[in-house]
């Protein structure tokens, strides 16, 4: 797997683990469910703000590798390639803010 696709994965999967303190909140937004034992979760808030830096920092790795294709990349991979790491900024900055975002949805 190249340097690429491991930072644009990467930047996903790091923005699960800095939300999962906060995963309890959005489960029963989603699902309309509360369970307790869940509750647990909240202890991993320590982790957020590192696994959120981290994120940011392969997204950006993905975005620099992207502009600075030099192994023989085609335009329509090029354009493939910015519709897809655009659509991974919208996904990780939804999961990095939800927690601060989700009050105002909830009123």
């Amino acid at each position: 797997m190249n340097l690429k696709k491991f930072s644009m994965i990467g930047a996903v999967i790091t923005a699960l683990l800095s939300t999962m303190c906060c995963l309890p909140a959005f489960l029963f937004l989603l699902f309309g469910i509360s369970s307790a034992y869940l509750s647990f979760l909240t202890t991993l808030d320590v982790i957020r703000i590192p696994f959120a830096i981290f994120s940011v920092f392969l997204l950006g790795l993905a975005i620099y590798k992207n502009k600075n294709c030099k192994d023989g990349c085609s335009v329509n991979s090029m354009q493939l390639s910015k519709v897809f790491i655009s659509i991974l900024v919208l996904l990780v900055a939804f999961l990095l803010f939800y927690p601060e975002i989700l009050p105002y949805f909830l009123g």
